[in-house]
């Protein structure tokens, strides 16, 4: 089956009879901010769909080097696909948080959203997310940028059973509101039945590949650089320049053949139902994707859930196993300080913004397929309306990937690690027009792009720190992407 193709002539005839005055009215409105603003305007329109997997709207529509996007807590029930780039907004630099907020605050003031009912995930959606410093990759990082996020033509979003889809496109001021109408429910119609048509079945037979094969690609001497930096890093700490830092390595590998995205995001979600799963392509052919255990923050006007995940332990093969591993994580110095430092950070970064901070006195432990985590849930009252992004810039990087204190670890992160971060550890989510937005850390993750693929994984550095068990950490971390590499 052939992807939508958005270039096929127009079936709908305009007939005013059949369009509802709502949208004529939406659309009428848009051209009028169009007009008024004297710059386009944007219309969306949503309307529900059947139960189906965003994933598989994804792989349907999507196409091969434009945006993609695709973001899924299979726990929490939420997942969102969407495509086509309609607008990119791009920063970079110290204010690239701010930049991207004034951008999106431009175009929600020229957004007209209709929809057939009222509902928090309705409409325009902006997605994308940051690189870890703030000044842009010159490797294969460079099509992200600093800060990129894109206005996609058409979202589709599943809460529950609850199954929404959007289709977005500018307005000009000399446009006709019939003709807008008729051409968007078209479309509308077109998407919807590349969906159905393509769930009914046929269409999967390429799905029945053999397993990829792939390489890792060792580095000369990379276990020892890595023990020199982590020495390094020590005697910093010895010397008070800072208390806690994360080293990250990056493994790189060759495959047989194209590797295929979303075949790895669909094993990731599969094995860490836990994770966020998640994709990011803005445009070409590379993608960042990942299963990322840590939550930034979950964003509501009033109210922000966070957490602190720092200080890990394999799973145990039995349950007695398991329980003395969890055991022996809950009584580790060296994870317990680690830990602190992320917990302290959150406290000292919300104090400010929040009436009301609720977190437990002790970390408990969160488990993963193949991991078990220190972890303390945060939410925090906001005493004041502060924005999404000021909160990004506010919260990255946490001490679980950056280090403590934050200003004089990073310094140093970029003089012991030999390979650029790009967009690995820093903030990746979404915002609306409806004031919903999360964000996540985006580790365990690994950047495709065609055969080649480029996986990250890094651990906190303490004072205690042992630089073999800190190399066999990273491993334990790669355990996600080479799982799913597999299946690609």
């Amino acid at each position: 089956m052939e992807p939508f193709n958005e270039n096929e002539p127009l079936s709908y005839q305009p007939d005013s009879s059949v369009i509802s005055t709502d949208l004529l009215s939406a659309a009428t409105s848009a051209i009028g901010v169009a007009k008024r603003e004297r710059k386009p305007a944007l219309l969306s329109i949503t309307t529900p769909f059947e139960n189906t997997d965003p994933l598989a709207v994804l792989e349907l529509l999507g196409k091969k080097d434009e945006f993609q996007y695709y973001w899924e807590h299979p726990d929490q029930s939420l997942a969102v696909a969407a495509g086509n780039k309609l607008h990119l907004l791009k920063a970079r630099g110290p204010d690239r948080f701010s930049s991207i907020s004034k951008k999106i605050l431009s175009w929600q003031a020229r957004t007209i959203e209709y929809a057939e009912f009222d509902h928090s995930l309705n409409g325009v959606f902006y997605m994308g997310g940051f690189s870890f410093f703030d000044q842009k990759a010159r490797t294969q990082w460079n099509i992200f940028d600093a800060a990129s996020f894109v206005i996609p033509e058409w979202i589709f979003v599943k809460d529950g059973k609850l199954c929404l889809l959007t289709l977005v496109t500018e307005i000009n001021a000399d446009d006709n509101a019939e003709d807008v109408c008729g051409n968007q429910l078209d479309k509308l119609e077109k998407l919807k039945n590349c969906i159905q048509t393509g769930i009914k079945g046929d269409i999967f037979v390429e799905g029945q590949q053999t397993p990829l094969e792939f390489q890792i690609t060792e580095q000369p001497h990379e276990f020892r650089s890595w023990k020199e930096s982590i020495n390094n890093a020590k005697q910093l700490i010895r010397d008070s320049i800072f208390e806690k830092i994360v080293l990250a390595r990056s493994l790189n590998i060759e495959a047989t053949r194209e590797i295929t995205p979303t075949r790895l995001v669909n094993q990731l979600r599969k094995e860490y139902p836990s994770c966020y799963s998640f994709l990011v392509q803005i445009s070409g052919s590379s993608a960042f994707i990942g299963s990322s255990p840590e939550r930034l923050f979950s964003y509501r006007p009033s109210l922000i859930l966070t957490e602190a995940l720092a200080g890990s332990i394999s799973r145990g093969k039995t349950a007695t196993e398991d329980a003395i591993l969890e055991k022996k994580l809950l009584n580790s110095k060296k994870d317990i300080e680690e830990h602190s430092y992320v917990v302290s950070a959150i406290r000292e970064k919300l104090f400010d913004h929040a009436k009301e901070l609720d977190m437990p006195e002790k970390p408990g432990i969160k488990k993963f397929s193949n991991v078990q985590h220190l972890y303390t849930p945060v939410s925090a009252w906001l005493n004041n309306r502060i924005d999404p992004f000021q909160l990004v810039e506010l919260m990255h990087p946490t001490p679980a990937v950056g280090g403590y204190p934050s200003l004089n670890s990073n310094r140093y992160i970029q003089q012991f690690e030999r390979f650029e971060r790009g967009w690995y550890a820093g903030p990746v989510g979404w915002y609306n027009n409806r004031n919903r937005g999360e964000f996540l850390v985006a580790i365990r993750s690994g950047l495709i792009h065609k055969k080649r693929a480029t996986f990250y994984a890094g651990c906190g550095i303490v004072a205690d720190s042992d630089p073999d068990m800190e190399w066999d950490e990273t491993k334990l971390k790669f355990i996600p992407m080479l799982s799913a590499l597999k299946h690609g």
